[in-house]
């Protein structure tokens, strides 16, 4: 290693040892009776996040089993309309995941907010946060009301009904 790249290399290497990583550490007596006190005084409160996920749908949704005709057609619209196909297709991986069977193995409330809040769910939401780590590009928002993501979910509740 040269003299020139020392500064580069030490001083990210000085400062982890001089923070310590949060956590105190107290010795009394020989090395058998070390005893650690971890302060959690500076380490973020873990977030609840719901099995929602996160955004304005934070209460369980009265869809009716039955599949609403013109209300999946408006919603096949506007999956084409919002630019929705660009990364998604409903059998094939894209750039982002395909999107057949989504209804039925996530919640209805959580695919609404992913489509209206895309942003803080890759933020905050563990399932949004692997989609991000799996396909490497964020989901872009392309403000959805929640009208227009409720007609979204209606058309992907009736392609997961469907044979390919």
């Amino acid at each position: 290693m040269s003299i020139k790249r020392l500064p580069l290399y030490g001083l990210p290497l000085l400062l982890v040892i001089g923070c310590g990583g949060g956590s105190n550490t107290e010795t009394t007596g020989t090395a058998e009776q070390k005893v650690e006190q971890t302060t959690t005084q500076n380490q973020p409160a873990q977030e609840q996040v719901s099995e929602f996920g996160v955004g304005p749908i934070q209460k369980p949704l009265n869809i009716p089993e039955s599949i609403d005709e013109a209300l999946a057609k408006k919603g096949e619209e506007l999956f084409d309309k919002k630019g929705c196909t660009a990364c998604h297709s409903l059998d094939e991986k894209k750039v982002g995941p395909p999107l057949r069977y989504v209804a039925d193995s996530v919640r209805p409330e959580w695919i609404m907010n992913m489509i209206m809040n895309p942003e803080e769910m890759i933020l905050k939401d563990p399932r949004a946060k692997r989609l991000l780590e799996e396909f490497s590009v964020p989901m872009t928002n392309q403000n959805v009301s929640e009208e227009e993501a409720r007609a979204i979910l209606e058309y992907l509740r009736k392609a997961a009904r469907e044979k390919n």
